[in-house]
C-alpha cells in the first residue's frame, strides 16, 4: 500500500509541475508560426505506435487518448500511470538553407484509476498546441532604401488539464467525457539589427509580444463493440471535439537589449478565440494476438482563424498483441506498425501543407504489468516552394505502470 501512495504523491507533484516541461525551447517547425501554432492530435500511449490510430480501439491493457470512452476497457488491473517522451530529430529545408534540429519532451502525463465495475477515470496533462520557430528576413524603414536583418522567432505552448471520465452504459456500448482547462503562454519576438542604418545611434531593439492564453473545452466519445467473444471483438468509435473557448491577452514591449532598457509596455484588450473542432471515426478488429484499426477525422475551423482550413486525415495501424502471461519474453512483447496521411490544416502560399508519417513500435515487460514501449516515428511536413520541407524522425518512450489496488500475497 505504500508504494502505491508514493505512486499517487509522485503524480500529483508532476501534475503541479510539469507544465514547464511541455515548453522546452528549441527551434522547430516553420509552419508553428501560423495561428496558434502546430495543433495537438491526442495520440498518446498506445495511439502513438499505431500513427495515431485509436478511435475504435479498446485493450484490456493499454489506454489511448483519443476516444474519451476508451477508459473502461483495462481489465487486468485498477490502476495505471501513464508518461510519454518524445525526442525528435528534424531535418528543415528552405530554398536557401538546410539545418537539422533536435528536440525532448514531455508529452504526456496521467493517471488512470476505476471508480466502479462499469467507470473509469484519468487525471493528466498534456499539449493542445505548440509554437517554435525562429528565422531572418531583410525589411526597411519607410522612406529608407537601406535595408537591414529583422529576426523572428516564437515559442510556447497551451497545454490543457484534463479529467477523463468514462462509463459503460451496456456491456457492448462505453461513453466517454473529458473536459478540460487549457493554459499557456506563447512569446514572439522580433528583434532589429539597427546599427547599420542609424550610424550606431540605436544600435539594436527588441518587439516582444507575449500571448497569455486560458480557457475550457470538451470532448466526447463512444464505443461500440457489435462482436464481442472471447476470440474476437470487432469494435466502433466516434468522437467530437467541441471548439475550445480561449481567452487570449497580449502584452506587448520595446526594449533595447544591449542596455536592458524597456522603451515602453502595452497591455492590450483581451479577446475570444475558439480553437478548431474535430469529427473522428474508427473500427477495429481484434482477436488473442492481432489488432488491426482505422481511423478518419475530419478537423474544420471558425472563420476567425484564417491561417487554417478544414482538414482530412486517415491512418491505419496493427499490433502483434503480448501475451501477458506467458513465461516466454518474446511473448510477452507486442509489437506495432502503423501508416496515416493529412491533407494539412495549414494554408501557406496559398495551398494546404500536407502531412505522411509512419510508425514503428515495440513493448517490453519491466516488472508484473509496468513495461515501457518504444516506437519510432516519420514524418514529412509541407513543400520547399511552401516555405519549407520538414523531414521528422522521432523516437517514444512510453512508460506504462499498472498494478491492482490492495493485492494479497498467497503466502503470509
Amino acid at each position: 500500500m505504500s508504494a502505491i501512495l508514493k505512486i499517487l504523491c509522485c503524480s500529483v507533484c508532476f501534475l503541479i509541475f510539469s507544465s514547464e516541461l511541455f515548453a522546452q525551447r528549441g527551434d522547430g517547425s516553420l509552419y508553428s508560426s501560423y495561428g496558434l501554432g502546430l495543433l495537438g492530435e491526442d495520440n498518446y500511449g498506445q495511439a502513438s505506435r499505431l500513427a495515431g490510430t485509436g478511435v475504435g480501439v479498446r485493450s484490456n491493457y493499454f489506454l489511448n487518448t483519443v476516444n474519451p470512452a476508451n477508459g473502461t476497457s483495462i481489465s487486468a488491473y485498477n490502476f495505471m500511470v501513464d508518461a510519454q517522451v518524445d525526442y525528435r530529430l528534424m531535418n528543415i529545408q528552405t530554398s536557401t538553407e538546410e539545418v537539422l534540429i533536435n528536440q525532448t519532451t514531455l508529452s504526456l502525463l496521467s493517471f488512470w484509476f476505476r471508480t466502479s465495475r462499469k467507470s473509469a477515470l484519468s487525471l493528466g496533462i498534456m499539449p493542445m498546441s505548440t509554437v517554435d520557430y525562429s528565422f531572418m528576413e531583410k525589411t526597411y524603414f519607410e522612406g529608407n532604401a537601406a535595408s537591414f536583418d529583422k529576426s523572428l522567432s516564437a515559442y510556447g505552448n497551451i497545454n490543457k488539464v484534463f479529467a477523463n471520465f468514462s462509463y459503460d452504459l451496456f456491456p457492448k456500448l462505453s461513453l466517454g467525457l473529458r473536459p478540460y482547462y487549457a493554459f499557456g503562454h506563447i512569446n514572439h519576438e522580433t528583434y532589429y539589427d539597427t546599427n547599420e542604418i542609424t550610424n550606431g545611434t540605436v544600435v539594436d531593439f527588441t518587439m516582444n509580444d507575449r500571448d497569455n492564453y486560458n480557457g475550457y473545452g470538451m470532448d466526447l466519445g463512444l464505443q461500440w463493440s457489435p462482436v464481442k467473444t472471447q476470440k474476437r471483438q470487432v469494435t466502433m468509435g466516434l468522437t467530437y471535439q467541441l471548439p475550445a473557448k480561449l481567452k487570449a491577452q497580449t502584452t506587448t514591449m520595446a526594449y533595447l537589449p544591449t542596455s536592458d532598457s524597456t522603451l515602453y509596455e502595452i497591455e492590450k484588450d483581451s479577446e475570444i478565440i475558439y480553437a478548431g473542432s474535430a469529427v473522428k471515426g474508427g473500427i477495429s478488429y481484434q482477436n488473442s494476438k492481432w489488432l488491426i484499426a482505422a481511423d478518419y477525422s475530419y478537423k474544420y475551423f471558425e472563420k476567425q482563424q484564417e491561417a487554417y482550413t478544414p482538414s482530412h486525415r486517415m491512418s491505419l495501424g496493427a499490433e502483434l498483441l503480448p501475451d501477458f502471461y506467458s513465461l516466454d519474453f518474446i511473448k510477452r512483447m507486442n509489437f506495432s506498425a502503423g501508416l496515416f496521411y493529412d491533407t494539412g490544416y495549414i494554408i501557406s502560399e496559398g495551398s494546404t501543407v500536407p502531412v505522411k508519417g509512419a510508425s514503428l513500435g515495440l513493448g517490453m515487460p519491466i516488472h508484473g504489468f509496468t513495461r515501457v514501449n518504444i516506437s519510432y516515428q516519420y514524418e514529412q511536413k509541407g513543400k520547399i516552394s511552401q516555405l519549407s520541407r520538414e523531414v521528422t524522425h522521432g523516437i517514444t518512450l512510453n512508460f506504462n505502470l499498472g498494478d491492482i489496488w490492495f493485492k494479497k500475497s498467497a503466502y503470509q
